[in-house]
């Protein structure tokens, strides 16, 4: 499942989508005189260029790393605690219980130092790079979809045959190239 998700957001990278559109410029890539057969051949291939991209000597996978092995240890003895505080005498469930709250606070804030949301925006952006770099190195020339593109893309389903045949209309004619290369 994590793996189809992946593969799905390295592809999904390469043609706008309406939420990319809400939060970025629509682009998308281009190459004239190429087949439509080629066009999606490339997409796939570069999008998997991207999906398996090695993460694992990242700065984020080294936080998260970090950050794993912190709240492994901090808790480490969390069901000790709350089996603690859910019996024996009164001072000591209070007690327990404190050090569950404490163990508890210090895990929220082993999170939050992580900062997941930027972390994962950063390997966003390194998959996206290697999209990017594979189709220049083909030869595609990224472009800004105009206001009307982007409306008339948006009334078009993610994955349909009509959706496919609009960007490769876009993509493959030589004016759109020209004037709305970026």
């Amino acid at each position: 499942m994590r793996q189809s998700l992946r593969y799905a957001f390295a592809i999904a990278c390469l043609f706008p989508t309406p939420l990319m559109c809400a939060r970025t410029e629509a682009v998308s890539w281009g190459k004239p005189g190429i087949t439509i057969e080629q066009y999606r051949r490339d997409a796939v291939e570069c999008g998997r260029a991207g999906y398996y991209l090695d993460l694992s000597k990242t700065e984020t996978a080294e936080v998260f790393k970090g950050a794993t092995g912190q709240l492994q240890a901090n808790e480490a003895n969390l069901t000790n605690m709350a089996m603690l505080a859910s019996g024996g005498p009164p001072e000591e469930r209070v007690a327990a219980a404190m050090q569950v709250g404490g163990m508890v606070s210090r895990s929220v804030h082993i999170v939050e130092g992580t900062r997941p949301q930027e972390q994962m925006k950063a390997v966003g952006a390194l998959m996206q790079g290697t999209v990017d770099d594979c189709l220049r190195q083909r030869g595609y020339i990224r472009f800004r979809l105009k206001d009307a593109q982007r409306r008339q893309l948006s009334r078009l389903h993610l994955g349909s045959a009509q959706r496919h045949a609009f960007l490769y209309s876009l993509a493959t004619d030589p004016a759109i190239l020209r004037d709305q290369a970026m």
